[in-house]
This record gives structure tokens, sequence and C-alpha cells, in this order.
């Protein structure tokens, strides 16, 4: 586990002017601990009713910008509180095609994942993509030969995808269920410069029906998508080194469950074999440069574990990270999480 940076209290003297004073007072006592190097910001001493206002939703977001994740613990937050709080860091998008199941809160907008059925047994939520162990020796690293842990960036396979994830924990299990993060800039910076040129040229090619196919069989609970859902979620291609639009930094980009090709730059697929590819689950041979990519992205160095506890609120920018879910004892435990979208 990387030490931890404590930064001094944050100055936000030249906010204090600002009205009304609950934020001036919040803004005095909020403290920030940096969660490794200067990746993952863990905010403190802020509260449910503190985060309600614009201004300081205005100033996390300027930090969510350069740290890439924003950690908040203890808060009790509602629905509605978590919608409202969400939409600081940007406009909600829609919960993916076969997930309404799922969905909570105003317009459907959250999605809960997680093993929650209601009194007469049946899922209401959107189940783990594994309930295998997937941490070696508590590390996290990505290891090529089992496939594990399963790192991605989210909404790739979408028309528009996310800016960021916000991710609130109602029930935590007692053991195990932990979320890591990878700092996908910092891995990018850290590639030697051919290597970051050969890169540039690539595309990722994903695909939601190849996802949930590919997720089902790790998962039997997992949804599938009807074939009219399928028509609605055509394949999309994202570069694969993706430049942040508001900061700049290039990060590694479109490492998805979703992403069944990685070609070069106009080249096309045989639909086909595309179809083929989406239907089975199973990815095409080019995917394994993204293998070879994730043990770099997910070294020690650049990653982050965070234990979940109830009333823990994450916000990541997935232009910028990467994350992984860890598994948890099922038939135990109960977990529920809320998640959010949030759009550029």
């Amino acid at each position: 586990m990387a030490s931890q940076q404590v930064m001094s209290r944050l100055r936000w003297n030249h906010f204090r002017c600002l009205e009304p004073r609950s934020f001036a007072d919040a803004a005095r006592n909020l403290q920030m601990k940096f969660l490794n190097g200067r990746f993952g910001a863990l905010i403190e001493h802020v509260t449910a009713a503190d985060l309600q206002s614009p201004e300081l939703g205005q100033m996390l977001r300027r930090t969510w910008l350069q740290a890439g994740l924003l950690v908040i613990r203890g808060l009790d937050l509602s629905p509605d509180d978590f919608a409202s709080i969400s939409r600081h860091f940007g406009v909600l998008g829609p919960v993916p095609a076969g997930r309404e199941h799922a969905k909570l809160g105003p317009g459907g907008c959250i999605l809960r994942i997680g093993n929650v059925r209601d009194q007469t047994g049946k899922l209401i939520s959107q189940p783990s993509s594994t309930k295998e162990n997937v941490l070696l020796d508590g590390s996290s690293q990505y290891r090529p030969a089992e496939r594990l842990p399963v790192w991605h960036t989210d909404g790739t396979f979408k028309e528009t995808p996310e800016a960021g994830t916000a991710l609130y924990c109602r029930q935590a299990p007692e053991e195990g269920g932990a979320t890591c993060f990878a700092d996908a800039a910092s891995a990018w910076e850290g590639l030697a410069f051919d290597q970051q040129r050969h890169l540039l040229k690539l595309d990722c090619i994903c695909s939601l029906a190849h996802h949930d196919a590919k997720l089902r069989k790790r998962n039997p609970d997992y949804p599938m998508l009807t074939e009219e859902e399928r028509k609605r979620n055509p394949p999309r291609r994202v570069p694969l080194s993706l430049q942040h639009p508001e900061t700049g930094r290039r990060a590694i980009y479109g490492i998805n469950s979703s992403t069944c090709f990685v070609v070069e730059k106009g080249q096309e697929v045989e639909p086909e074999k595309l179809e083929r590819h989406e239907l089975s689950g199973e990815e095409d041979d080019s995917v394994s440069i993204l293998q070879e990519l994730l043990v770099h992205v997910t070294a020690p160095k650049y990653t982050v574990f965070w234990q979940w506890k109830a009333g823990d609120l994450a916000i990541c920018d997935t232009r910028s990270t990467l994350h992984c879910a860890t598994s948890y004892n099922q038939q135990k435990f109960t977990r529920e999480m809320w998640r959010t979208t949030i759009m550029p």
C-alpha cells in the first residue's frame, strides 16, 4: 500500500468572501489527503449537507480533475442526495440497457450494484462481474494468465462514453468487496516514447453485447441484452490513448470487458467476424496488447486499494483512471452499491 501524503489544511481563503456562510465554514474545516503520490484525494471534515453547496461542488470538481479520484467517508445519503452531489461533476447519464431491474433514484439515474434481492427473492441489483477471489496475496496487479482482476475503463461501449463514475456504498460486506483504482494518466507517462507512438495509432472496438456475454460466463446471474437492445447498442470505436479534454493529459484508455478487437485507426472488421465475437464473448487475438498494458498500469505505484465502509462516496474520472471490483462471499454477506454516470 502506498504511503499516504498528507497536505496541510487547504487554504480556501479566497473563497471565504462568497456567500452563503455555510460554504465558508465548510471550506475552512475541509482537509485533504492524497492516497498515492498525487493520485486520489481523501476529503475529510465535510458533511452531506455541505456537499449540497454549488460552490463547494465546484471546488471539489477542480480537485477531482487534478487527482483523478475523490473519496469522502461517513455520509448518509438518500437517492436524491446522491444524484444531487453527482451533478456537481457533470450531467448524469442513463443506466445502460438491460439493467432496468436495478434502477432507482430520480428518473432512474442510479444503478444498484451487488447481490440485493427483494422480498420475493428477485434480484434488484446488477451482480458483480465475478465471484472468484481476484486478489493474489493482497495484490491487485493484473495477472494475464488468469485474466484477473477485471480492470476496466467505464462506458467505452457507449455512443458517448462517460467522463466519470460516482459510487456510494450503502452496505458493505464484512470481508472483501473492495474497489481498486489505477492512475492511467501517470501510467501513460511512464511508457517509453516508442511504445506511446505505437499505441497512438490504435483504436479499441467495444461492444455491450460482447461485454455481457463475456461476464455471464463468470457469473450466470449477469443480465444479457435482448435482440432489440443489441440493435440499439452497436459496437463503438474509442482510442487506446485518450487526451483529456479538460486537463490535456493523455491516459491509457479503451480497456473494458466490452473490448473485442484492437485495430489500427481506419481499419475495419468484417461484420460476420464482429458479430461472432459479440455473441460468443470471445476476444480477438489483437486484444492481447491490452493485457500487457494492464500489468504496467496496475503496478502498485499507480494504484489505490479502497476497502468500502457504509457511507463512503467515491468519484473517479473515467477519462484518466481504471478500476476493478474485488470479490466477497455472496452467500454470507450482502453488498449494495449505488452508481451514477457523469457525462462530459
